[in-house]
């Protein structure tokens, strides 16, 4: 595999770009030097490099694209209303059509602003419940964007006023107990709860409507941040699947298939006061994700989408546990998670660190044409022939693996700096 070109964007890279455009891109979050630094295009489930080497796409695009690269009919709505502008000076009609579509399938929706990413709309979820409330603490749960009163709990809060991280309380997912606890001492001065509804472990049973409860004993707004979830385990997200609605849920990456959009629905008596805070995006009605998300949609709808992609993935994730059970790996190799998305989960082994087992395993998954970061996000292109040849593939990799921590080879085999796990895989 030759990856001439993609060394010499890298170098340029160096000179121009002050950085990735997510940290999820970045080159110590592969096997650097192995895993190729630039990319020229995706067709369904595959991608290729700027050096013409093809890969299967396991990451796709962060989660961003739910039925395949350049899937056609999402194509076709682009180019359609490509030639018929763009950003256009007033309300375009797409607005309207698509904020029914989401209405008529997301449970809490009633009415939606629209926005670009994942960003925009949870900050703007924060400012409007922190306005109906009167109230300015935050009690989360998960991983929501780059704003300051998020990022200002994370280790990397530079550049964001200490004061900031006064409002902000994290909580951890299926204690309830901890939750309690912080709506007790912030009584009567929370704003909301946001959380992601799931991530990489299935709530409790009656976790996420205890939690519903307690948003309406202490008068907080409940928020799901569904940017992950949205479109993936259900049309409706995954409220519609656990049965617990939210008062505003946050939506973005599936929902376009890799356009920039994102959504903030909710019941009408909230999401109607939110002309009465400062959210305003000149892109927010940009034609052409809206277009291309009505197609998805449709597209969801036609081939009822998320029940493909899980039985899919869940054939995937059957097999790859025959396999790592076959080749004596289940102590130190995991996938945890669902059938749509699932991550890696690696344990030390001996003397052998686990972060350098997950690099291995990056390693030789790209060498094979596997585009990895060590987490399977599945789309409508991922058929049942190409989790074939995936799993061909990591038959050879774990068999690899077995060997190599046995005689103790593993680490001198790393042909690339230890990878990252970022602060967001999925």
């Amino acid at each position: 595999m030759r990856l001439n070109k993609s060394k010499t964007f890298y170098e340029r890279s160096q000179e121009v770009l002050a950085g990735p455009s997510t940290f999820g891109k970045g080159v110590d979050q592969f096997a650097y030097g192995i895993t190729p630094y630039a990319l020229n295009r995706g067709q369904g489930a595959f991608t290729w490099d700027v050096d013409g080497n093809k890969y299967i796409d396991t990451i796709m695009a962060l989660g961003a694209i739910s039925l395949g690269h350049c899937h056609p009919n999402v194509e076709e709505a682009i180019i359609n209303q490509l030639q018929k502008g763009t950003t256009i000076s007033l309300t375009h009609d797409l607005e309207i059509e698509v904020a029914e579509m989401l209405c008529e399938r997301i449970p809490c929706a009633e009415m939606v602003r629209f926005g670009k990413n994942g960003s925009d709309v949870t900050s703007a979820a924060i400012r409007l419940s922190r306005y109906i409330t009167g109230n300015d603490h935050v009690l989360f749960c998960g991983y929501h964007g780059w704003q300051d009163w998020y990022i200002c709990q994370t280790s990397m809060n530079g550049g964001i006023p200490s004061e900031i991280s006064k409002f902000s309380h994290r909580f951890n997912y299926n204690d309830l107990d901890e939750l309690k606890n912080l709506l007790e001492e912030f009584n009567g001065k929370t704003a909301c709860i946001i959380m992601e509804p799931t991530s990489r472990i299935y709530p409790l049973d009656g976790y996420l409507q205890k939690v519903r409860n307690l948003a309406d004993k202490y008068n907080t707004i409940l928020i799901f941040d569904e940017i992950v979830t949205g479109f993936r385990f259900h049309r409706g997200g995954f409220q519609s699947v656990c049965g617990v609605v939210p008062d505003l849920a946050c939506f973005s990456k599936a929902m376009g298939n890799g356009m920039p959009i994102a959504a903030l629905v909710g019941r009408k008596e909230y999401m109607s006061q939110s002309q009465e805070i400062f959210y305003s995006l000149t892109f927010g009605g940009e034609t052409l994700s809206l277009a291309a998300t009505k197609a998805t949609l449709e597209v969801m709808d036609k081939e009822n989408v998320p029940s493909v992609i899980a039985k899919h993935g869940q054939y995937l994730l059957d097999h790859l546990n025959v396999l790592i059970n076959q080749y004596d790996l289940n102590d130190i190799i995991s996938f945890q998670g669902y059938p749509c998305r699932n991550i890696m989960i690696v344990k030390d082994y001996e003397d052998i660190p686990a972060a350098d087992i997950r690099t291995y395993w990056i390693q030789e998954c790209t060498r094979l044409n596997v585009l990895t970061a060590g987490y399977h996000i599945v789309s409508l292109a991922h058929t049942k022939p190409i989790m074939d040849q995936l799993l061909s593939k990591y038959d050879l990799v774990l068999k690899d693996i077995q060997n190599s921590l046995a005689d103790k080879s593993l680490c001198k085999k790393l042909d690339c700096p230890t990878s990252l796990e970022g602060a967001r895989s999925l």
